[in-house]
C-alpha cells in the first residue's frame, strides 16, 4: 500500500464532512484506518536544539521509560488490526530500543500495510538496517536540521554529519536488495536553516532519497532553540518550496510541505486550512508510550480498541461530527497535517 497516494487523496477532498463520513463508515465496518504512532522508549541521544529534550525539567517529569518486550504481542492485538500504519518513533528515539525487529515482525503478522520507523539515523548499524528492512519496514524517516555539517551538528547537538551520510548510503545501499524500501527525509527548519535547501540535491542529490517533508517550526516546549518566527522568511518561502518542488519532479521524489507559512504567531497551534485534514486527528491519531495510550481512559491491558469504541459510543460521535461546523471541529486541533503533497 502506498501510504503517500492515500494521503493525496485526501487532501482531494475538501469537505470535512465527506471526511467523517468515510470515517465513520470504516469505524462500523471494522476496517483499517489508525495511524499508530509508538514510542517504544521514552529517550533520546541527542539533545537538538528545537527539541523538548534539552528542556531537562520536561525530560526528568515526562520522558522515561521502555516497552516492556513482554508486552508487544498483548499490544499487538489489541488494535493493530485496525492500523493503516504503524510509526516506530514519534517524540523520542526508537533505535534505542532493543526489540525493534520483533516488533516489525509483530506488525507484519498483523498484517499492518504500512510500517515506517522516524529516527536521527546516528545509531543506526548496517545491520539494523538490514533486519528492519528484512523483518518488513516499509520506510525510514530520518530527521535533519542542517544541510550543511555547520548547521547539522549545531542544531542537532550530539548529532555527527559524517556519520548521517553514513546511514544514508546503507539505506541507499539497502533499497537495492530491498527495492520497496523507502527513505524520507524530515527537515525541520527554521529561519537561521531554512536557506540551506536551495543546496540540498547539491549535498544529498547521490542518496535514494524516496520523500521530502519540510516542517516548519513548532513551540514543542522550553527549547534551546527559541526563535519561532518565520516572518523573515515568509516571502520567500514560495520560491524556495517550489524549487524544491520542481528539482524534486526531476528525480522523481514525493515531497510534502505547507503551501504557506504565514500564520499568526500567537495562535500557532490552530489549523486554518482549505484542507481541514488536522479535524481527523484525534479520531484516527493513536499516540502509545511506555506510559500513555491514546486515550486517557483507554486500559490497553484489561479491553480491546473495539470495547473501548462500544464503551465510548465512538461510532455514534463520528458520525455527529459530520454535522459539526468547522468552527466547533478547530477547537482541539493542531497544525500537523495540513501539507501539500507532490508525487511524481
Amino acid at each position: 500500500m502506498d501510504i503517500y497516494k492515500v494521503l493525496k487523496f485526501n487532501n482531494y477532498i475538501k469537505s470535512h464532512r465527506i471526511k467523517f463520513f468515510g470515517l465513520w463508515l470504516l469505524s462500523i465496518l471494522n476496517k483499517r484506518y489508525l495511524s499508530i504512532q509508538f514510542d517504544p522508549v521514552l529517550a533520546c541521544n541527542l539533545r537538538c536544539k528545537m527539541c523538548y529534550f534539552t528542556d531537562a525539567d520536561y525530560v526528568k517529569k515526562n520522558m522515561k521509560g521502555i516497552f516492556p518486550e513482554a508486552d508487544l504481542e498483548n499490544l499487538a492485538n489489541v488494535n493493530f488490526k485496525n492500523a493503516l500504519k504503524l510509526q516506530i518513533g514519534c517524540g523520542a528515539e526508537p533505535t534505542l530500543f532493543k526489540h525493534n525487529t520483533k516488533l516489525i515482525e509483530i506488525a507484519k503478522k498483523q498484517n499492518v500495510p504500512y510500517i515506517s520507523m522516524v529516527t536521527n539515523g546516528n545509531l543506526l548499524t548496517t545491520k539494523d538496517i538490514h533486519e528492519f528492512a528484512t523483518a518488513g519496514l516499509n520506510e525510514f524517516i530520518l530527521s535533519m536540521h542542517g544541510v550543511t555539517k555547520e548547521t547539522y551538528e549545531d542544531l542537532m547537538d550530539k548529532g555527527v554529519y559524517e556519520k548521517f551520510h553514513e546511514v544514508l548510503g546503507l539505506i541507499t545501499e539497502q533499497k537495492k536488495t530491498n527495492p520497496k524500501l523507502r527513505l524520507r527525509i524530515n527537515y525541520t527548519f527554521n529561519q537561521d536553516n531554512f536557506h540551506e535547501l536551495k543546496d540540498f540535491f547539491k549535498v544529498y542529490n547521490q542518496y535514494a532519497i524516496d520523500i521530502i517533508q519540510l516542517r516548519p517550526i513548532d513551540k514543542i516546549g522550553e527549547t534551546t532553540y527559541d526563535n519561532f518566527s518565520l516572518k523573515a522568511i515568509e516571502n520567500e518561502y514560495p520560491e524556495i518550496s517550489n524549487f524544491l518542488k520542481t528539482e524534486c519532479v526531476k528525480r522523481g521524489v514525493t515531497l510534502l510541505f505547507p503551501e504557506s507559512i504565514m500564520r499568526n504567531e500567537n495562535e500557532s497551534l490552530v489549523v486554518k486550512t482549505e484542507n481541514n485534514s488536522s479535524y481527523l486527528l484525534p479520531y484516527t491519531y493513536c499516540y502509545v508510550s511506555p506510559s500513555y495510550y491514546w486515550k486517557g481512559d483507554f486500559d490497553w491491558k484489561k479491553e480491546t480498541f473495539s470495547s473501548w469504541q462500544k464503551r465510548n459510543n465512538w461510532n455514534q460521535t463520528l458520525f455527529k461530527n459530520i454535522f459539526i461546523s468547522k468552527k466547533e471541529l478547530e477547537k482541539p486541533n493542531r497544525n500537523m497535517l495540513n501539507y501539500s503533497i507532490s508525487i511524481s
